[in-house]
């Protein structure tokens, strides 16, 4: 909580920003105490094999005012959960031309992987950090096998959550709650704001440590506009071991 707030009053103070720039600002604070844990990948992410159990059912590129979001959703067809399942994005321009990839080294973990997917259950998977000389306008996925999960997934609630408003800049916060008795590390939460159907806005927030039993508090800012939309939430576990 003094983390999230220490942040909040340097966005404050900085000025008018983007909902790009003030994403960065708090990923780059979890990722600073998320490397004391080895949260962050340290070489580049390469799929070479795609997953014969994750299908990934859509892909799309929520546009921004200095980039935008690729949301994915995928969907664990077998009947064992997964986890550090690999995703990897490439975002093209209306030519064709590719912009963004998340194959750079020193990306934060839940920018190339998803922690955890429990059998049979879906995900919305976001990367709000879509940075490029142009104007993206779709997005491939390609998503790699993931480790099999021995015993049950940690449970993780997301709760309190409500939409908020920054220097114009939509957003949203709410809390974490760690019943398990394993420590989450680097845990990410995807937002998604859904409207007439369709993904309208998407943000993503990564809390670099919520202890066993504990509970903790997240904000993010969205790209694209959630105003009047439905909020969904989404914190894949860290899964024991």
């Amino acid at each position: 909580m003094r983390a999230a707030a220490l942040v909040l009053v340097a966005l404050a103070l900085g000025g008018c920003e983007t909902t790009a720039e003030k994403s960065a600002q708090l990923e780059k604070a979890a990722l600073l105490k998320a490397k004391t844990h080895g949260a962050v990948a340290k070489a580049g992410l390469t799929v070479t094999s795609v997953s014969r159990k994750i299908r990934v059912l859509s892909a799309a590129i929520i546009p921004g005012k200095e980039g935008g979001a690729a949301v994915v959703t995928i969907a664990n067809t077998s009947a064992g959960a997964l986890s550090g399942i690999p995703i990897s994005i490439d975002v093209k321009d209306s030519s064709g031309r590719t912009l963004y990839t998340n194959s750079a080294p020193g990306l934060s973990t839940s920018l190339a992987s998803v922690a955890s997917l429990p059998a049979h259950g879906t995900l919305t998977w976001v990367d709000d950090q879509i940075q490029g000389s142009g104007t993206p306008a779709s997005v491939t996925a390609r998503v790699g096998e993931g480790s099999p999960v021995i015993g049950a997934l940690p449970a993780v609630v997301v709760r309190e959550t409500a939409q908020n408003e920054e220097a114009g800049e939509a957003g949203a916060e709410g809390t974490v709650s760690n019943p398990s008795k394993v420590p989450q590390q680097e845990l990410a939460v995807y937002a998604v704001a859904r409207s007439g159907g369709r993904i309208v806005a998407a943000g993503r927030a990564v809390i670099p440590q919520v202890k066993a039993g504990a509970t903790a508090h997240f904000q993010l800012f969205f790209v694209g506009s959630a105003k009047g939309a439905q909020l969904q939430f989404a914190a894949p576990p860290t899964p024991a071991g």
